[in-house]
């Protein structure tokens, strides 16, 4: 069984891209995913510099990739679901690096903050007005 689930921030705005041979959409991204620390290791940690997160790096394709480019900024939250995939390939140098990556299969959103959000509020309040307590006869 290969199952990953994570939530963090992304660390860096996704850039959306398509592949030349189908012009499949492709986004990579690095999700900072906070370690289970308790507060006070937490602390020792920051004090010491010692890292209190991981960087996760993470490739989503088709329509979750558009999903995540479109609706997804640098530091905002993102829950997501997928598999942890293995790769190497040779850089310039003729060196072997070799990959880790989650495969993104499903995402939530976590915190949501848009106009249409704001919208939704102000309409809910269409029809109300503010009185004052004074006005009130009992």
């Amino acid at each position: 069984m290969n199952n990953v689930t994570l939530m963090g921030r992304l660390t860096r705005e996704p850039e959306l891209r398509y592949t030349s041979k189908n012009a499949t959409a492709v986004v990579r991204f690095t999700l900072a995913v906070n370690r289970k620390l308790s507060k006070d290791k937490r602390a020792d940690a920051e004090r010491n510099n010692q890292p209190t997160a991981d960087f996760i790096s993470c490739i989503a394709w088709g329509k979750i990739a558009e999903t995540i480019a479109n609706y997804f900024k640098k530091g905002e939250r993102i829950a997501l679901a997928g598999h942890i995939q293995t790769g190497r390939y040779d850089d310039k140098d003729g060196k072997t690096v070799y990959t880790t990556d989650v495969v993104v299969e499903s995402i939530n959103f976590v915190e949501v903050k848009s106009d249409r959000d704001n919208e939704k509020i102000e309409s809910e309040n269409e029809g109300f007005y503010k009185i004052n307590n004074e006005d009130i006869p009992f």
